[in-house]
């Protein structure tokens, strides 16, 4: 399997950043992206952020790729006399990752503090909101003057490449999964290029999954697929987390009864024909990703979930291996393929 994953790709979809009800700039940016494979008026970006992209003609078999692209962040509250933030969350933020954190507020720097172990009835507590503060450094009525409630505060954790192909980073959620869909597509290119698909290829990249699934629900509905591949990460197994799914060993094909079984035997199918390395796993209930949302929407559309195994979800420094994300885009090339591959003579083949 040529590896066409590369970390060095990484920094630019992983590092800006696309928090839930701000994804536009990040979104425009992976709309282009996608314009490499499709005439540029079939990608646009809906007005909730979404990115939608139809490869091929829309009206036919329609297989929908979708992965969703914003982030949890912070957002400040109030402002102390002091000048001290105080924050709330959007999105699953850790809380325990965030005393000692850097971020950023409108370009400042600051650091998130609390009281002092010596003064705390508890210093093994974790910190509830109420007692985060952040300290931007400066007197309260600068910070007055620069910060105002409702601004955003970002982590400003740096991609870090681990040993063993092992890559540590904000935002893995989802937006990995979204560079696996591109990768997926820059297999697929010469296909694409030369009309070889009996099938269109309908791109989601999906906003506001962290606060509901919002994106996902409105631009399945504009889409309207026959059939969706879901990409989300899922837990794998590290210290206190007992997973049967392991970093390294590949592509997660979920199992349920919310899941299409067709899908399912057919992606196992083409994993073991083309060695691509594969686990599975068994949602016994269909939330908590995007698929819970695309696969009831419309009239609904058959569905699978494929999870990359990521170590410390939601937290500055998420862990993948790029090997996974190989794996993940063979997958889902491959599978087109299979089902949509038109024969020399121009009809579909048959496998």
């Amino acid at each position: 399997m040529r590896m066409t994953a590369k970390i060095k790709d990484f920094r630019e979809i992983l590092l800006p950043h696309s928090d839930c009800g701000h994804e536009r700039e990040y979104a425009e940016m992976m709309a282009e992206k996608l314009r490499a494979y499709t005439d540029a008026d079939k990608v646009t970006v809906d007005p909730m952020n979404n990115v939608i992209a139809y490869i091929g003609d829309p009206e036919k078999y329609t297989i929908m790729l979708e992965a969703h692209i914003d982030e949890i962040s912070l957002i400040v509250q109030d402002i102390t006399e002091e000048g001290f933030l105080k924050v709330k969350n959007v999105g699953g933020v850790d809380r325990r990752t965030l005393p000692a954190s850097e971020v950023k507020v409108n370009g400042l720097p600051g650091i998130v503090c609390n009281i002092p172990p010596h003064l705390s009835s508890d210093p093994r507590k974790v910190p509830e909101y109420e007692d985060l503060y952040i300290d931007l450094g400066l007197p309260a009525d600068e910070v007055r003057k620069n910060v105002k409630i409702g601004d955003r505060i970002y982590s400003t954790a740096e991609m870090v490449e681990l040993q063993g192909g092992r890559v540590a980073a904000r935002a893995h959620d989802d937006r990995i999964c979204a560079y696996a869909i591109l990768t997926a597509l820059k297999k697929l290119s010469a296909l694409i290029k030369n009309g070889s698909l009996d099938c269109c290829i309908a791109v989601l990249f999906a906003t506001q999954e962290e606060l509901g699934s919002r994106g996902a629900t409105t631009g399945t509905y504009t889409i309207n697929p026959d059939e969706a591949l879901v990409l989300d990460v899922t837990l794998a197994s590290e210290p206190g987390v007992k997973s049967t799914c392991k970093v390294g060993e590949g592509v997660v094909i979920e199992r349920s009864g919310y899941f299409d079984r067709q899908m399912v035997r057919d992606l196992c199918k083409v994993a073991k024909e083309k060695e691509i390395k594969y686990q599975s796993d068994v949602s016994v209930r269909s939330g908590g990703t995007d698929a819970a949302a695309v696969h009831l929407t419309c009239s609904f559309v058959s569905t699978v979930l494929l999870s990359l195994p990521l170590r410390h979800m939601h937290t500055p420094y998420e862990v993948i291996d790029i090997a996974d994300v190989e794996g993940t885009a063979s997958l889902m090339a491959e599978y087109i393929k299979m089902k949509f591959k038109k024969s020399p003579k121009g009809k579909k083949e048959v496998k």
